[in-house]
């Protein structure tokens, strides 16, 4: 497993001399960017601007900054997992999704 976790960190991207832990590493600063964004929004507009549901209801009972540390800590996790187990083109996706669907929705509503 050890020997597993230490080559996962020297892969390199398909057709890429790019490390596969980059993409990792740009997800963590995506869902870290997201989470910035969040908290702002959330302070500005209250727990109703935030889209998501879940998100939203234990961000209204738990306050911002639990829930989001909560839903970020899961969502880090989860990348380091799909990293773990080699799985870098979802997670460039997922990357590119949060960069699409949140980060730049976040900059536009608090650019207002």
């Amino acid at each position: 497993m050890a020997q597993r976790v230490r080559r996962s960190f020297t892969l390199t991207l398909p057709g890429s001399r790019c490390r596969a832990f980059w993409a990792l590493l740009l997800f963590v600063a995506v869902q870290l960017a997201d989470g910035a964004q969040t908290y702002a929004g959330i302070l500005r507009f209250g727990p109703a601007i935030e889209a998501n549901p879940i998100l939203a209801l234990f961000a209204g009972l738990f306050g911002a900054s639990s829930a989001l540390v909560l839903a970020k800590s899961v969502a880090i996790i989860g990348g380091a997992t799909l990293h773990v187990l080699s799985q870098h083109l979802i997670l460039t996706a997922l990357t590119v999704a949060c960069v699409f669907g949140a980060i730049v929705p976040w900059a536009l509503v608090l650019s207002l």
